[in-house]
């Protein structure tokens, strides 16, 4: 079988012949190994995806998450300054509003007409048209909460929850409106099986249960049910600990879950187990980053034996990793592909 074929089985709760093995996130790894900078390669669609494409050859992953550290690009295109001059994670410098009065200013054309957005999507399409039957492909982007507090700016974002939520609705709205667009013109290609939507900001180490329910949770029903209704997987990451949305989770319905080493893996899987597919969560920051591959591999097993031979479960790292990760620490967590 396929790295595609193992993974969707992960993803519709099925028994597989191996635990499926991933290394979700990664755009500046590649983009970094490729010996560019994101400004080098950001207006050229065969650039972006032979850095993609690469980055699989080498680590043949089982699920990639196309379009990795090339998510806050839209952002910079509604007005917010970016740095991009290095192989670092492209930085937004700022906001783009500096008040929710000025949400009816935001205008998701500007963003779909920009030609480096044009690159980005048409690097979508190259990389599924290289290797979309190898691996399944999942092309990540920000999650509306996330996007709105990129937009307003995290402490505007957090204070607005409680002193203005009506209009923060608004902003969410608009972003849910953005991510879809952009969304849809990438999975037309029908070697990209689904998305995953990032939320970062909606973080339980950042905000309460109850405030996720009031503005994130929508907005994250919102778009998995837009994309199970395109007959196309939906995948949602949050950092940071999640244990006290779990239940919110499975309430909002995605195929799978990817979460971070701060949540136990037997605690998700005992409230999301044979329910949602559950994506982690070797840590991204420990041996992965500075140990040696026998600490990766002695991680990852630990992750194995923990979940146990039921199905709907990929084997990663928690969260997106720094550009200076070794190759065979990498290795060293992809070689559980060989059961």
């Amino acid at each position: 079988m396929t790295g595609k074929e193992i993974a969707r089985l992960a993803f519709e709760l099925k028994p597989a012949p191996r635990v499926p093995v991933t290394i979700v996130g990664g755009g500046a790894w590649a983009v970094h190994r490729a010996g560019k900078t994101f400004a080098q390669v950001k207006n050229d669609a065969g650039q972006i995806a032979e850095a993609f494409i690469q980055y699989y050859r080498q680590c043949r992953h089982d699920l990639l998450w196309m379009g990795s550290n090339f998510i806050n690009y839209p952002i910079h295109f509604l007005g917010c300054s970016l740095k991009d001059d290095s192989s670092d994670y492209p930085a937004l410098e700022g906001s783009v509003i500096e008040s929710l009065e000025e949400v009816e200013s935001l205008s998701i054309e500007k963003v779909l007409n920009h030609p480096t957005m044009a690159a980005i999507i048409q690097a979508h399409h190259r990389v599924a048209d290289a290797i979309g039957q190898e691996t399944l492909m999942i092309p990540t982007n920000w999650a509306p909460f996330t996007i709105a507090a990129r937009i307003l700016g995290v402490e505007n974002t957090m204070m607005a929850t409680i002193s203005d939520p009506d209009r923060l609705t608004r902003l969410i709205r608009f972003a849910t409106d953005l991510i879809w667009a952009l969304v849809e013109r990438v999975l037309i290609h029908e070697d990209i099986p689904g998305v995953n939507f990032s939320d970062p900001v909606a973080s339980g180490d950042l905000i309460s249960p109850a405030t996720f329910r009031q503005f994130a949770a929508p907005a994250l029903k919102d778009l998995v049910a837009r994309t199970r209704a395109r007959g196309k997987y939906a995948m949602i990451h949050i950092c940071g600990n999640t244990s006290k949305i779990l239940e919110d989770v499975l309430r909002i319905g995605p195929h799978c879950f990817s979460l971070e080493n701060k949540v136990p893996l037997r605690t998700a899987k005992e409230v999301l187990g044979g329910k949602v597919c559950v994506a982690g969560n070797v840590s991204p920051t420990g041996a992965f980053l500075n140990g040696r591959p026998e600490d990766v591999a002695a991680e990852a097993r630990a992750c194995i034996e923990t979940w146990g031979n039921d199905p709907g479960y990929i084997l990663t790292v928690g969260c997106d990793f720094a550009k200076n990760v070794p190759l065979e620490n990498m290795m060293a967590l992809m070689s559980f592909k060989k059961g």
